[in-house]
């Protein structure tokens, strides 16, 4: 597989027929917009503001030649302390969003976005807040005059309902890193024979302890040249692809109800429950435990 940048890596989710489906199913259900944003900033600012602000209220308000600094700084705050968690804020305008990460390898590729809705009926004495603070900010009064309908008729969503939809969107960000994960391990069509064959080797002993000098000899290269190439073909160290693999082959033993956790942790190749542990957290987010509980929860909700 060639290096995805993070920029390719969330076109790609945002093109899925498993982010389309969702976002479809979840914006039909809620009223609410789905955003799949991408954690490059750069990518990020070359957007239509409308396509960052999609409740008419704010898309009105940064309908200008510049968009509104304060929902800018907001947008900014929200993804930048929602790196590593799940992360709600509330804007200068009293509206409420929410940023999800979605994760791969210890980096966020993504973060899944909702909310610009209010948690109580705004009033009067809250917009004339507002006008004086657009007013300081140089906002000319005829445009803060056609602010007022879209703001009063913004979604108004109870904080329960809201936590609900959030949850929803947090079980999916984990299903999004599970697609990730699997985008950056599969074969892809440029890959050179040497890197195409150890990956079958590695993937016929996973089970086993695998070291750089073994699998460079199996492909009759020295270390260096295996190391640079490899890199180059797939974006990932070798220890990081075996790691990947073991992961998603633990993944499938832990859906076997009676296996035990320590049990997947050996027959998957790791040395000590501790090193499985940390490494499962680092690429599916959660803990073994809590994994086999969540699927233990879909399935059962699936059955019902």
């Amino acid at each position: 597989m060639s290096f995805q940048p993070n920029s390719t890596l969330h076109s790609r989710l945002l093109n899925s027929d498993l982010f389309q489906v969702y976002r479809k199913a979840f914006e039909a259900a809620t009223g609410l917009p789905l955003l799949l944003k991408s954690a490059d900033t750069s990518e990020e600012a070359g957007l239509n503001p409308q396509e960052v602000f999609r409740n008419p209220f704010c898309q009105e308000l940064n309908s200008g030649r510049k968009p509104c600094q304060h929902c800018l700084n907001a947008d900014q705050c929200l993804t930048s302390r929602s790196e590593e968690q799940a992360h709600t804020t509330r804007c200068f305008a009293g509206l409420k969003e929410t940023a999800i990460p979605v994760r791969t390898g210890g980096q966020t590729i993504a973060f899944l976005s909702t909310g610009q809705v209010f948690d109580a009926k705004p009033s009067e004495k809250e917009f004339e807040m507002l006008a004086e603070a657009l007013r300081e900010s140089n906002f000319p009064e005829s445009r803060i005059q056609k602010l007022r309908d879209s703001f009063f008729s913004t979604q108004v969503v109870d904080p329960e309902r809201y936590q609900g939809m959030v949850t929803l969107i947090g079980v999916f960000a984990l299903q999004l890193s599970e697609s990730l994960n699997r985008l950056m391990i599969e074969d892809a069509n440029s890959e050179p024979p040497v890197v195409i064959s150890a990956k079958q080797y590695i993937n016929a002993n996973l089970e086993d302890r695998i070291t750089l000098d073994e699998v460079a000899a199996h492909v009759c290269v020295s270390p260096y040249y295996f190391c640079k190439i490899f890199k180059q073909a797939t974006g990932m160290t070798l220890t990081e692809y075996v790691n990947r693999r073991r992961i998603e082959r633990a993944k499938r033993k832990l859906l076997v109800p009676h296996a035990r956790v320590t049990e997947v942790a050996y027959d998957v190749g790791y040395q000590s429950l501790s090193q499985f542990n940390r490494s499962f957290l680092k690429y599916v987010g959660m803990s073994p435990t809590q994994f086999r509980e969540r699927s233990v929860t879909q399935e059962t909700a699936r059955a019902a």
